[in-house]
């Protein structure tokens, strides 16, 4: 499912760890990004370009450090949630299978939970980049994140259970690609006009 790559390149970002040593050679911020995205495409093209262009999508990479570009992918992944689960509601109120019904629901419970598990690590990361936060933060918001990489498979898997059928967020999905002629998911303001 095409969010997984949003909800992956924050769980990859947080989980790059946040050496104490980086004010010994301290990258400028387009370095750093440009860093980032290469360890997270490892050596894929259209991902390093997707992530460039996801995380430059907020103006405050271009000065952020590490943690700032964790809380920017945070809040990316977390506005992804947010869309996946309208889209989720619009195709609850027109379904009337009950097996689709029931995996909606289970889909729609499984991102909710990643909204909320992605705001309060986009909370854990930004209260450390503050000063406020140490490690037993950064660790409570990799474990966060940890959890929502899942969301994808685990609604994919409650759309198998329910009836043995796919995911009609995955048909959504591939559709939206289609149209633009490559894979991926871009960032929830630049899909609105893709919306059901």
């Amino acid at each position: 499912m095409a969010d997984h790559q949003t909800l992956s390149a924050v769980f990859f970002l947080l989980l790059v760890p946040h050496a104490a040593c980086m004010a010994m050679a301290k990258p400028s911020s387009s370095t750093l990004l440009q860093d980032k995205c290469e360890l997270y495409a490892a050596g894929d093209r259209p991902s390093y370009d997707y992530c460039i262009r996801t995380l430059r999508a907020d103006r405050a990479s271009a000065t952020d450090d590490e943690r700032g570009l964790a809380a920017i992918a945070a809040r990316i992944a977390r506005a992804t949630a947010v869309a996946t689960g309208a889209k989720i509601a619009r195709l609850q109120r027109g379904e009337t299978a009950p097996a689709r019904r029931d995996g909606l629901a289970a889909c729609a419970a499984e991102y909710a939970a990643a909204v909320r598990r992605l705001g309060r690590a986009a909370r854990d990361v930004v209260s450390r980049s503050r000063g406020g936060a140490g490690a037993r933060e950064m660790r409570e918001a990799q474990t966060l994140l940890a959890e929502v990489t899942g969301a994808p498979e685990r609604c994919d898997v409650a759309f198998k259970a329910a009836g043995g059928q796919g995911s009609p967020l995955d048909a959504v999905d591939r559709d939206r690609a289609r149209r633009r002629g490559r894979v991926g998911l871009r960032h929830p303001a630049a899909d609105e006009a893709d919306v059901m």
